[in-house]
């Protein structure tokens, strides 16, 4: 008899959440005996770049070598780092939908959710907004059409 919704064999579906369930947990950090934290989480620059942050569920295509990229000058640098943290803040998001109990992940997401508003902070003060949203209005000007804008090429 089938329970779920997509009427898949309960024996299945069990087996499959188990080996799933199995492989996550093994990737949750936990505390070493000096009190650091040992992971197998890869390390947001090279999570970012290959698209997943934990090493035991990265399986790269053949010899898949990705592309690093290279800012070119302190704009590009703090951009770039921003949209490293929105992946790995986003990563692990999915993780704690799954885990939502795991205080070390909880503790992770919080040091680079603080780390990317304060990159977002200098981005803003020394080239302008990056969102609609931007509270520091300064002199009371719109501010946010004078570009170039992030996606516009400056040289």
């Amino acid at each position: 008899m089938n329970n779920n919704f997509y009427e898949i064999p309960n024996d299945w579906y069990n087996d499959f959440n188990k080996t799933f369930m199995n492989s996550i947990s093994n990737s949750v950090p936990n505390m070493d005996n000096m009190g650091n934290m040992s992971t197998n989480l890869a390390d947001p620059k090279n999570g970012f770049l290959r698209g997943n942050m934990f090493n035991n569920l990265y399986d790269p295509y053949k010899n898949y070598k990705y592309r690093e990229l290279k800012p070119s000058n302190k704009r590009e640098e703090l951009l770039y780092n921003i949209l490293m943290h929105n992946f790995v803040l986003v990563d692990l998001q999915l993780y704690l939908d799954v885990n939502p109990n795991n205080s070390n992940i909880v503790n992770l997401y919080n040091k680079y959710l603080m780390d990317k508003k304060r990159l977002c902070d200098e981005y803003e003060r020394m080239y302008g907004p990056l969102t609609m949203d931007y509270m520091n209005m300064g002199d009371n000007t719109w501010n946010y059409v004078n570009g170039p804008w992030p996606w516009e090429v400056v040289k």
